[in-house]
């Protein structure tokens, strides 16, 4: 039997370690955060992007304007066949032409009358709508010619004028020249519809203005 005492002396008890010399055995360094990312791309590739937007943006607004500036006359003009219920045949004819002189020659249209005025119109709509447009404005030029042969006589004039009662298809002549044939296409017509913007004036000033 082996004493106690000499069994004990012979199994080394363990130290408890400390923190500190847990540290120094594993060699643990400090936490050190990531640098913070910067949102700003710095590649070329990038800024090129940036700026074809910038540019694509500055072009449509400019475009829009432009669009919004020519289409002007002819939504006016619009505006007033649907307000004004009660228009004759004659004053469709003068709100065509008065519609016609904000995009094309002024010189050109003023000096236009009658078939030949209403050929004018019937070439600046797309094929498809053509002979629609004549039919549908025969009655109105018709009436146009019957009022001008009597013009030597104001009375019998006025009392045309006054029994000329609103006619459906012109109407729907109207709407549809305004519609299809407005902007013209052609670029020789859009710069004589630029260049009538600015010296535009009110449908209802003078050319449906009849007494």
């Amino acid at each position: 039997m082996i004493p106690l005492q000499a069994a004990s002396t012979q199994v080394p008890l363990a130290m408890p370690t400390t923190p500190a010399q847990t540290s120094q055995q594993l060699q643990l360094h400090d936490i050190h955060l990531p640098e913070q990312v910067s949102n700003l791309p710095t590649a070329v590739g990038w800024w090129l992007l940036t700026a074809i937007i910038i540019i694509c943006a500055l072009w449509l607004i400019r475009k829009l304007k432009t669009n919004r500036a020519i289409n002007q006359s002819k939504n006016l003009a619009l505006t007033v066949l649907k307000q004004q219920k009660t228009l004759s045949n004659i004053e469709l004819i003068s709100l065509l032409k008065w519609s016609a002189m904000q995009y094309f020659n002024r010189q050109h249209v003023a000096s236009l009358y009658g078939d030949a005025f209403q050929r004018f119109l019937q070439q600046q709509l797309p094929e498809k709508h053509q002979q629609i447009f004549k039919h549908l404005t025969k009655q109105a030029f018709n009436e146009q010619y019957h009022a001008v042969s009597l013009t030597e006589h104001d009375d019998v004039n006025k009392a045309t004028k006054n029994e000329s009662n609103v006619n459906d298809d012109c109407k729907s002549a109207v709407k549809l020249w305004l519609t299809y044939a407005l902007p013209p296409k052609d670029n020789t017509q859009k710069k004589d519809s630029q260049q009538n913007i600015a010296t535009s004036k009110s449908p209802t000033e003078g050319v449906l203005a009849h007494d």
